[in-house]
């Protein structure tokens, strides 16, 4: 009886009359629901209900409590959760409508201090200035968080005021996998039905999410992820005001909710639960990559085939992310990923340095691990952000594209195969001609891996900028001043033509903070939120113990840069673009939010390309 009750005061909010606008006063009209589905609603099941369209939720920049979910929901705007000076206070309970004393207080002022525009509330005062009614029928826990306002006030209505007949506008309400199919079926023309189950802790990174409304015939997928099946909490809230015709605020960073294709609930499942059980980059690429080396070291210290072992070194290197590429496509297990790159890449090494010996086989193993990428990127494949050393859509930071990890590979290996094609060559080509296709090899990089709608925005813009001027500086021996200039320029050019390129296509994270930046303010928040994040990686490194190693190898490369220079004997071009991806590492660990992450991988291809080159330079010799 209860729950006929419930199932028909529910459906009431769809079905009452509802009040009556003034049509002179033309204000938005339309009715959406928010129903908060209860911990551990499947996608499949959320999927099984008709006309419904599937999908998932990131819920925050990695792992954050469901409270703060719930916040970015409301503010339409979400950042790193290492920005804020404080944690979310805890406990966050809407008790009855209303929140403790002081306790909105303290959410505002936090949100105040990032260095970002993050309005909590903001939804809520949106919808209220342009006359839209919105409130909800479930006066505690989390929920009505998200029919707060600015002030922290939360609007009630009760089941009976809905039973009546809600007025057209948004309501927050909370329903079980039977309500909601009573939900979908009461859907009319102009209505939207928006359902996701929350997580109750803060691992829980994806939520399944559902959609009904017209246009919602496919899987959910926006701008802010371009991946099919995958949406953000801060997409919710654009959603909702676009659809009612409501501006949407400066402040709000969301993208409109679409659907794509057809509703394929299983495939967004499988896609949940492959990010969920992501193989782990220590497992599957540290530990093949320590087990090499320590191989390579015992073969030069017990059958004195050191030089040998660490061309094999240098090369595996190299290859390793290619296959780690069709480790993705292949959709292999952490054994499967792990036995391939720590045998394969040793394999492929060996035989490149048996069949294309010499420099020749470092820049066709660079060739081929940037050109997959590239080509896999610039295609819109899903397996580069898939791949071990792609970015974690699962984190919630970045769902296309290279991300941090792959940027400092690929574009390091840009360097350092330029230099070895251009030292391969039967005819060594002119200091001019060097220079030339060091900056033209960098530009054609740039328009493959920098723009945002690929992938990797302005910290890949930066380093092959400023590794290509470099390089070509190298080349063409100039004087200190004009090296300088030309450095620098090449790192400023590579970032307007990022610029422009985001302008022509459009949708790129760095369009919307750069340009869009209404106020100095702006800006400034932009680059002190990519500062505090780089120090912080510094502060709280990812790879602790990397870090620390990579410290002692530069300051040894620096001590022995003589000797290191003399590996490369006569092949200038190789040490032209060894030295560009040196000096494009270190201007992007500034430049980057993730700037530890960029000198640890960076710096280990820089290792393996000196220890190729340490093996293979007698034969220059």
């Amino acid at each position: 009886m209860l729950l006929a009750v419930a199932l028909a005061t529910l459906a009431a909010c769809f079905n009452g009359s509802g009040s009556v606008a003034n049509a002179q006063e033309a204000q938005p009209s339309g009715r959406i629901v928010i129903a908060v589905l209860p911990y551990g609603v499947s996608i499949e099941e959320i999927g099984a209900v008709d006309g419904i369209a599937p999908g998932m939720i990131s819920a925050g920049l990695g792992s954050v409590p469901p409270a703060q979910s719930f916040l970015d929901i409301g503010q339409g705007n979400r950042v790193n959760k290492n920005l804020y000076d404080e944690p979310v206070p805890l406990p966050i309970y809407v008790q009855r409508g209303r929140l403790e004393p002081g306790l909105w207080q303290e959410i505002v002022a936090r949100a105040e201090d990032a260095p970002a525009t993050v309005i909590p509330g903001l939804l809520g005062s949106t919808l209220a200035d342009a006359g839209v009614a919105y409130g909800t029928t479930a006066p505690d826990g989390l929920a009505p968080l998200i029919a707060a306002n600015r002030a922290g006030q939360i609007s009630l209505r009760s089941l009976e005021q809905c039973a009546l007949g809600c007025p057209d506008g948004v309501s927050v309400v909370r329903a079980d996998r039977a309500e909601l199919m009573v939900l979908a079926a009461s859907i009319e023309p102009g209505d939207m039905l928006i359902a996701f189950a929350a997580g109750s802790r803060s691992e829980q990174q994806l939520w399944p999410v559902g959609v009904v409304g017209p246009g919602f015939g496919g899987n959910l997928t926006s701008d802010s992820t371009r991946t099919d099946g995958v949406v953000l909490t801060t997409d919710l809230a654009p959603t909702i005001l676009e659809h009612l015709g409501v501006e949407v605020p400066s402040a709000m960073n969301g993208s409109p909710i679409r659907a794509e294709g057809d509703a394929d609930p299983e495939a967004v499942a499988e896609l949940q639960a492959r990010l969920a059980d992501r193989p782990s980059r220590e497992t599957v690429a540290l530990m093949p990559l320590l087990i090499w080396l320590v191989l390579a070291s015992l073969a030069g210290l017990i059958l004195g085939r050191g030089r040998v072992a660490f061309t094999i070194f240098g090369l595996a290197c190299a290859w390793a992310p290619l296959l780690l590429l069709v480790a993705a496509a292949l959709d292999a297990s952490e054994v499967q990923s792990g036995v391939l790159m720590g045998v394969g890449a040793l394999v492929l090494a060996g035989l490149t340095a048996r069949g294309v010996p010499g420099v020749r086989g470092l820049a066709l193993a660079c060739a081929a691990t940037v050109g997959a990428h590239a080509v896999d990127v610039v295609a819109g494949s899903p397996y580069t952000s898939l791949s071990v050393l792609g970015p974690n859509p699962g984190g919630g930071v970045r769902f296309f594209g290279i991300g941090n990890e792959l940027e400092a590979t690929l574009t390091t290996l840009t360097m350092i195969g330029a230099g070895a094609w251009l030292a391969s060559r039967p005819a060594m080509p002119s200091p001019r001609a060097a220079a030339g296709w060091f900056l033209g090899i960098a530009a054609v990089a740039t328009l493959a891996f920098a723009p945002g709608r690929f992938g990797a925005d302005v910290g890949a813009a930066i380093v092959l900028g400023v590794g290509g001027a470099t390089a070509a500086v190298l080349a063409l021996r100039l004087a200190p001043r004009y090296a300088v200039a030309l450095i620098l320029g090449g790192g400023a050019l590579a970032l307007g033509a990022l610029l422009l390129v985001d302008l022509v296509l459009g949708g790129a994270h760095l369009s919307r903070t750069v340009l869009g930046a209404g106020e100095a303010g702006d800006l400034a928040d932009v680059f002190d939120r990519r500062i505090s994040l780089m120090v912080h990686t510094f502060i709280h490194p990812v790879y602790p113990h990397l870090l620390a190693a990579t410290v002692v190898l530069l300051a040894a490369g620096f001590v022995k840069r003589e000797a290191v220079s003399a590996w490369f004997g006569s092949a200038w071009p190789a040490r032209c673009g060894f030295v560009g991806a040196l000096v494009g590492v270190l201007v992007g660990t500034l430049a980057n939010d993730s700037g530890s992450v960029l000198l640890v991988i960076g710096t280990i291809y820089l290792g393996a390309g000196a220890a190729f080159y340490w093996g293979t330079a007698p034969a220059r010799e």
